[in-house]
């Protein structure tokens, strides 16, 4: 358990994989007692709690967790928690769109266009008013998982067992309803038939990068999508003056697919040398490790940033110019710190 939150924090959209549900053992009544006790204390304050997970003894694979009470309504039902995956600071994505009311008149919808445009929403609704709704999600499961479990389970039997066919109920959730196509076939040919498909010229050559600096939805000026001209940013290699905006130009370049890595690379070498050679660059060397960061989370290669190694590396640095006296007392300090 690393702490509690206000529910209002964990957003719908940030849980990354299947949810996984938390009872405690029927045969202990100690252990239900202790979390219907959490449980209801979290469901009355609002809270949710947060928490780290290991799935199985001795595996590496960590990850950071909400736990959200459930408190049942039934006696012979004890309350439980639902437990979901949450993304690391690497795993967020945030891109920011202009919005609509920006766009050129030309790229909005005229009034007939909208009109076609709410009708075919509108008849796509699960619950309309003069019939029970369809696909309700307390009893419709999971095609996929459904298909894989009984895979399993046939695998688990027989080795040559075969897949059997899809069964009719769950036929029913995977494949188009005919009798909607049906009843709604003049709704979609008018839809298909107010809006012109066209083919997308083809632009110059350039990289795009979306900044990741605002959130979602702002209509800044600054938060909108910045081009690079492939053509304006030959930089090739990490100069000792402006190191930031040599990497940053050298990953925006995308005639050569390579540039992403040479980037990362000159610039990992070029904060080992900052730290290294310098006892007064330590500002140069930060700026430079979180632009190398910011790249890495953009181009999707988090497992290139090296802080950790980085790490390491200081301290060898350290330990290895000091001497015995004096890394006795870097050790005694760390000591006496980490205690207080």
């Amino acid at each position: 358990l690393l702490g509690f939150t206000e529910a209002s924090n964990i957003l719908r959209h940030y849980y990354m994989k299947d949810v996984n549900i938390v009872v405690p053992d029927p045969s202990k009544e100690k252990s239900v007692i202790a979390v219907s006790a959490i449980a209801r204390e979290m469901k009355q304050t609002n809270k949710v709690a947060i928490v780290r997970c290991v799935w199985r003894n001795g595996q590496g694979n960590v990850v950071v967790g909400v736990l959200t009470p459930n408190v049942s309504e039934r006696d012979d039902t004890p309350d439980s928690f639902y437990f979901n995956v949450l993304p690391f600071a690497e795993d967020v994505r945030e891109f920011p769109f202009p919005s609509f009311s920006r766009f050129p008149a030309s790229w909005k919808p005229d009034e007939q266009q909208q009109a076609v445009a709410d009708n075919l929403v509108k008849m796509l609704d699960l619950a309309p008013s003069a019939k029970e709704e369809v696909l309700k999600p307390e009893l419709t499961p999971n095609p996929v998982l459904q298909r894989f479990y009984e895979y399993i389970e046939l695998k688990a039997r027989s080795m040559d067992a075969a897949l059997p066919p899809v069964d009719e109920a769950f036929k029913r959730i995977m494949e188009q309803d005919p009798e909607l196509s049906s009843n709604n076939k003049s709704i979609m040919d008018s839809f298909r038939k107010s809006l012109e498909v066209m083919e997308n010229p083809k632009l110059k050559k350039t990289s795009k990068r979306y900044l990741r600096d605002k959130p979602s939805g702002s209509d800044d000026e600054d938060n909108r999508m910045v081009t690079y001209n492939a053509n304006e940013n030959k930089v090739d290699t990490i100069g000792d003056a402006t190191p930031v905006q040599d990497f940053e130009a050298m990953i925006s370049r995308r005639d050569n697919h390579d540039w992403i890595d040479k980037a990362i690379s000159q610039m990992k070498n070029r904060i080992v040398k900052l730290v290294e050679d310098s006892t007064h660059e330590g500002d140069k060397a930060l700026e430079c490790l979180l632009a190398l960061r910011k790249g890495c989370v953009l181009e999707q290669v988090s497992s290139a940033f090296f802080l950790s190694r980085l790490l390491h590396f200081t301290l060898e640095s350290i330990v290895n110019s000091l001497s015995l006296d004096s890394y006795i007392c870097v050790l005694r300090s760390q000591s006496n710190s980490m205690s207080s």
